[in-house]
């Protein structure tokens, strides 16, 4: 049984290498049209160079795991940018990102922001919330990858009542374009749905969940029983690609929702204890944690140290 670790976005071990270095709305506007494509395209063309120095460092390091950040276009989905061809402009960019990801077999993908909101009650919110789902998909297929490099999606509000927000949800997610629902995978959360709720969405519209072992926590019904969820969650993902799942330690008892820096070793171990009694089949787990590169290689390092393992 195999398992790689991910970490999300920042790398903190390399200098200037942020990918999502961005500009204000109002900064753009104090410019002429011309002035604001260029300051548009020097962000990005540096937010580019900086994903494929990560995964550079990734490769180095034998990180085979990692999610790009939601935000290397700058503005993408505002309408200050509407007429900004940068995917033409980029395109051989893009592709050597892709590119790059496949040929040293790293794992990539994203998460849509939790402004994306796919069962608000709101028409402009759902229309913006396609719109942003649709950056996220041409993002990734300006790289050339396939339909297995995924993108994470919370269910989104209850707006008083659970039953008719799931109901929006599947009637949005089912008049989506092909790609964008041949992509998204959905995340059970930390406040408003269960794992056990979006398994069942998942079950019904036949897409993966991530089970967030963080969110199950801050999060769960009584009778909701891990050793019950966890092979539902891994049927999900048959025929999708390789189960990922989300970990993260809270940052105190006082502060429980929040991440912490770093990963704690001992619970890690626990959790994956559970997924390999679960399931023969291979899985990745990203890491949500503010150290990020860095609490991965801590996370190495206290493995072999504690438990003379390597992960």
């Amino acid at each position: 049984m195999k398992m790689e670790l991910g970490y999300a976005c920042i790398n903190l071990n390399l200098k200037d290498c942020t990918p999502n270095r961005r500009t204000t709305v109002g900064h753009l506007k104090k410019l002429s049209l011309e002035g604001q494509e260029i300051k548009l395209n020097t962000l990005l063309k540096e937010n580019l160079e900086n994903t494929l120095r990560i995964l550079k460092f990734n490769k180095a390091h034998n990180i085979k795991f990692y999610r790009f950040s939601s935000n290397v276009v700058p503005l993408a989905t505002h309408e200050v940018s509407n007429g900004w061809d940068y995917l033409d402009k980029f395109k051989e960019k893009f592709l050597e990102i892709g590119n790059y990801a496949k040929e040293n077999d790293i794992r990539v993908s994203m998460h849509a922001s939790q402004y994306t909101i796919l069962n608000s009650n709101r028409k402009d919110v759902v229309k913006r919330s396609i719109e942003e789902l649709e950056y996220h998909s041409n993002f990734l297929l300006a790289m050339g990858l396939d339909t297995t490099t995924k993108v994470v999606l919370h269910i989104g509000g209850v707006y008083g009542n659970k039953e008719k927000a799931i109901s929006r949800f599947k009637k949005n997610f089912k008049a989506l374009p092909e790609d964008m629902k041949s992509r998204l995978i959905i995340e059970n959360d930390d406040k408003s749905y269960t794992a056990t709720e979006v398994l069942e969405i998942a079950e019904d519209l036949g897409i993966p969940i991530v089970f967030d072992i963080h969110h199950f926590n801050c999060n769960h019904t009584e009778d909701e029983k891990l050793e019950e969820l966890l092979p539902r969650v891994f049927a999900t993902w048959e025929g999708h690609g390789k189960p990922k799942f989300h970990f993260s330690t809270p940052r105190s008892e006082d502060d429980y929702a929040s991440h912490a820096d770093n990963i704690d070793p001992k619970d890690f171990k626990d959790f994956i204890d559970i997924l390999k009694s679960t399931s023969n089949t291979d899985f990745d787990i990203m890491l949500e944690c503010k150290n990020k590169d860095k609490a991965l290689l801590k996370l190495r390092e206290d493995f072999e140290s504690i438990y003379n393992l390597k992960i």
